[in-house]
């Protein structure tokens, strides 16, 4: 469904991306890993399409995708959906929820494409009765699932999480991956989801690629995982991650 082709993106003498392939099915999630710094943001946002790479080309079911500042039809813009990192920074602490879902309605209403009603995209978040909530009140987590339904309502076929967790405690994160994965699961949507701080307690991602210095170095099925992993950097996340559990076990 998407794949990516040989991306490269310079900063100046910074390489974010070096020579990177991946590809990912219909109904696929792919876990993005790999430590501050090694470009998983850059690729999620050529994915999406916000970003042009220097070489390579993002292609979405076998067509080229154009970035945002170059024409691009509205079912590619609507079919790929971003839900950034800070819950607080997204989302207008004056609006209403009901207004902070209004602007995707009104698009596709006006394209003329079918979308999901904002009642009920909160019902399927589980924030049926926060419509007419000021979004100030909102804890960092159910903001968080205000950015998911909102990202549902074009009806999209991939969902790009950009350390949508990284801001949230840990029970409101293991909630939003289970969000995901439901969506995943009943929808048929596409996951590629950013981490730098895998929990790899929690099982139920499809697929890992791990990327360091602009390049991926190690990719395979999240199962198993923990014992396969072959790359160096690979067992160096392990390993970091379990030192930090050891440290921390909540």
């Amino acid at each position: 469904m998407l794949t990516l082709e040989h991306i490269h993106k310079h900063y100046g003498s910074l390489c974010a991306a070096d020579d990177v392939t991946l590809e990912l099915a219909d109904g696929e999630s792919l876990v993005l890993a790999g430590e501050s710094g090694s470009g998983k943001t850059t690729l999620a946002k050529i994915a999406a399409g916000v970003l042009a790479p220097d070489r390579g080309r993002v292609l979405l079911d076998g067509r080229p995708l154009a970035p945002l500042c170059r024409r691009r039809s509205f079912d590619q813009c609507a079919g790929i959906q971003y839900i950034f990192q800070d819950p607080y920074g997204a989302l207008d602490p004056g609006f209403t929820v009901r207004r902070a879902l209004d602007e995707p309605a009104r698009i596709c209403r006006r394209r003329g494409r079918a979308f999901l009603p904002a009642e009920d995209a909160l019902f399927y978040v589980g924030l049926s009765d926060f419509l007419d909530r000021p979004l100030g009140e909102l804890s960092g987590g159910q903001r968080q699932k205000v950015c998911i339904a909102r990202a549902l309502m074009p009806l999209p076929r991939l969902i790009i999480a950009d350390e949508s967790t990284a801001m949230l405690d840990r029970q409101s994160g293991l909630d939003v991956f289970d969000l995901l994965n439901r969506i995943k699961d009943e929808k048929g949507v596409s996951l590629l989801v950013i981490l730098h701080d895998v929990d790899f307690s929690y099982a139920r991602w499809d697929r890992i690629a791990v990327m360091r210095q602009g390049k991926i170095v190690e990719q395979a099925r999240f199962a198993g995982f923990r014992s396969s992993a072959s790359h160096p950097y690979s067992r160096d996340l392990l390993a970091a991650y379990d030192f930090f559990n050891r440290r921390d076990p909540s």
